[in-house]
């Protein structure tokens, strides 16, 4: 199966959403009481019924989302007809963009509740992680997707260039070819 672009973006964003998630589901109590301390005693409030509902539910929209990104990118084919891998799906550059964005907003939270907190690394490993994932879909809304250089008679890219070196045969007049 051949990977472009768009599809690792996809599958990494399922694995990081789903990083996120899995303590959610899990262990819902446990996150809720590590976020709500009592400040006059110093512990950890008990965690009641809604906050871990919250936080399982949060979980499972996470999931949710990262197989919605993969499933609609077109990086996993839903159909058993043979169409064009060219073609792709026709909602991957929306897919992209709204997880793109989803991530950056993600990313720049986590780094602004690490400057917040007294630098718990938690948040910033938040911030890197979906930071990254941010580039990476900026990078491939810019550039991954791009064929418009490519000849359809001869299949190289229109856009190279000579420099530095230059390209002294092309540059020699046509020899006409002698007729038979």
């Amino acid at each position: 199966m051949k990977m472009n672009a768009v599809s690792v973006y996809s599958f990494t964003s399922l694995a990081w959403l789903s990083v996120e998630a899995l303590p959610l589901i899990i262990w819902p109590a446990l996150i809720s009481s590590l976020l709500s301390v009592d400040v006059e005693r110093g512990a950890h409030m008990p965690v009641n019924e809604i906050q871990a509902y919250f936080a399982r539910s949060l979980g499972f929209a996470q999931i949710a989302v990262g197989l919605l990104i993969v499933v609609l990118s077109g990086a996993l084919p839903l159909t058993s007809l043979t169409v064009s891998k060219e073609e792709g799906s026709p909602y991957t550059d929306s897919v992209v963009l709204i997880s793109m964005f989803y991530h950056a907003w993600s990313g720049f939270y986590a780094y602004l509740r690490y400057n917040s907190s007294q630098g718990q690394v938690g948040f910033l490993l938040g911030a890197l992680g979906s930071g990254a994932l941010a580039t990476f879909g900026l990078w491939i809304l810019l550039f991954a997707d791009d064929k418009g250089h490519i000849s359809r008679r001869t299949g190289a890219d229109k856009r190279t260039s000579g420099f530095p070196f230059d390209n002294r045969e092309a540059d020699k007049k046509r020899v006409p070819k002698k007729e038979l």
